[in-house]
C-alpha cells in the first residue's frame, strides 16, 4: 500500500511540475551585427509580423539593412536563467508582405505565389527552393489551410486584397481562391487543384458594401476580418465575417466597434483575436488588446516595471499566448537601458483580466488561470510533426 501511496504521490507532483504555469512575460532582446535602426534612430524591429503556432519563429518583412527583404526570427530560450533569451535571423528568398499559410505553417508564401517549405528555408536561407506556386497573388495576401485535411491531402484558401493604382491601393472587392496541395513519400508538396478566383460579398452591396479593406484570415480559413468603406447602415470599423458555401457571399458575424489595420485570430477554440493600436484607446495598455469574442470585452496587456511598449502586430500560438514586438527598460539601480526585441505574454496572467476573474466570478470562469508548460510542450510537439513533412 505504502509503494501505491508513493507511486501516486510521485506521479502527482511529476504532472504538478509538468504544468506549472509560464512566466507572465518573457522577453528576447535583439543583439549582434544583424541588428539595424531606422532613420529616427530606434531599433528596427520590421513592419509586418506574423507568428508561428508554437511560438518559436516570426515571419517578418521589411527587416531592415543588412538583412533580406523578409526574415524568418527564431525565439532562442535560454535555459540559464542568468542569461538572456535571443533571437536568430534566417534570411529568405521572399519579398514584400510575404506570409505564411495559418493554422499550420505547413508553407511560408511569397507575393507571386511561390510556396517554400518552412524548413528549406532553416536550412538553405535565401538558397531554399519553391516547392509549387499556386493560390492567388499579389498585394496582401493572406492563407490558411482548412480544416479537415491531412498532409498528402490539404487544401490552402488565399484571400487578396485588391492591387490598385498609388492612389486608390488596396480598395476594392476582395477576391480567394481554393487550392487543393498533397505531400508525397518523400515530403515533396506538389499543387493538385488551383481551383479559381472567388470574388465575394456582392450580397452585402446594401448594408455593409461589397468594398473592404485590410483583410486578415481566421487560423482555419472559415472566417475573414476587413473593414468596409462605405457601410450603408453604419460608421466604417473592422468586422469579421464567414466565408459562404459558395466561396463569394459573406456573412456579417460581429463587429468590433474599433478603427484598426489587422484582426489576428486566436485557434476557433479559444474564440479571441487580438489588435494592435498604439495610443488609439486613450493609451491604455502597451498597445496590444486582447479581445475575447464571447464575452465582447477587450483587455490589455501590461507589464509595469517593465513599461513595455508594443511596436509591431502580435500574433497568437495555439497554446493561447501572445507574441509581438516591442520596446522595454531593463532598469537597475534606478539605471535603465531600452531593449528592442519579442516580448511572449500569457494574457490569462495580465492584471486586466486577472481583475475581472476577480469582479465578475461567473463569465471569469471561461478564463484558465494561466498557460502551463505542458500547454506549451504540447503545441511544440504538434507543430515538429507538421514540419516533419511525413506522411503519418
Amino acid at each position: 500500500m505504502k509503494k501505491i501511496m508513493l507511486f501516486i504521490s510521485l506521479v502527482s507532483v511529476t504532472n504538478l511540475m509538468a504544468s506549472e504555469c509560464v512566466p507572465p512575460h518573457e522577453y528576447f532582446p535583439f543583439s549582434g551585427n544583424w541588428v539595424s535602426r531606422n532613420d529616427n534612430g530606434t531599433v528596427e524591429l520590421g513592419m509586418y509580423a506574423r507568428v508561428s503556432p508554437d511560438g518559436k519563429y516570426i515571419l517578418r518583412s521589411f527587416s531592415g539593412k543588412g538583412l533580406s527583404q523578409v526574415t524568418l526570427m527564431e525565439l532562442k530560450r535560454n535555459d540559464n536563467k542568468a542569461l538572456s533569451n535571443s533571437v536568430i535571423p534566417y534570411e529568405t528568398p521572399l519579398s514584400n508582405e510575404a506570409f505564411p499559410v495559418q493554422g499550420t505553417w505547413r508553407y511560408l508564401v511569397d507575393t507571386n505565389g511561390d510556396h517554400y517549405k518552412l524548413t528549406d528555408i532553416l536550412r538553405k536561407q535565401k538558397k531554399a527552393k519553391k516547392q509549387f506556386k499556386g493560390g492567388i497573388s499579389g498585394f496582401y495576401t493572406v492563407a490558411a489551410e482548412l480544416s479537415g485535411g491531412s498532409a498528402s491531402d490539404h487544401q490552402v484558401r488565399s484571400l487578396s486584397w485588391p492591387s490598385g493604382n498609388s492612389e486608390n491601393q488596396g480598395v476594392g472587392v476582395l477576391s480567394n481562391r481554393i487550392i487543393k496541395v498533397g505531400l508525397d513519400k518523400n515530403g515533396v508538396a506538389s499543387k493538385k487543384d488551383n481551383g479559381s478566383v472567388e470574388y465575394m460579398c456582392k450580397n452585402l452591396r446594401s448594408s455593409d458594401g461589397d468594398v473592404m479593406s485590410l483583410p486578415m484570415i481566421s487560423l482555419d480559413g472559415s472566417e475573414f476580418a476587413s473593414m468596409p468603406q462605405n457601410p450603408k447602415d453604419s460608421d466604417v470599423s473592422m468586422r469579421i465575417y464567414k466565408f459562404g458555401n459558395d466561396h463569394k457571399s459573406c456573412e456579417r458575424v460581429l463587429d468590433l466597434n474599433v478603427i484598426v489595420s489587422k484582426i489576428i485570430f486566436s485557434k476557433p477554440e479559444l474564440n479571441a483575436v487580438l489588435f494592435y493600436a498604439s495610443g488609439s484607446m486613450g493609451n491604455r495598455g502597451n498597445g496590444v488588446y486582447f479581445y475575447d469574442r464571447d464575452l465582447k470585452k477587450t483587455f490589455t496587456l501590461d507589464d509595469p516595471l517593465k513599461r513595455v511598449h508594443a511596436d509591431s502586430f502580435p500574433g497568437f500560438t495555439n497554446d493561447g499566448r501572445i507574441v509581438y514586438g516591442a520596446f522595454w527598460q531593463d532598469c537597475q539601480d534606478e539605471k535603465c537601458i531600452e531593449r528592442a526585441g519579442y516580448v511572449i505574454s500569457d494574457p490569462y496572467q495580465s492584471p486586466d483580466i486577472k481583475d475581472y476573474m476577480n469582479q465578475q466570478v461567473d463569465p471569469g470562469k471561461k478564463f484558465k488561470s494561466c498557460i502551463t508548460t505542458d500547454d506549451v510542450n504540447k503545441s511544440l510537439e504538434a507543430q515538429e510533426k507538421i514540419w516533419s513533412y511525413k506522411i503519418l
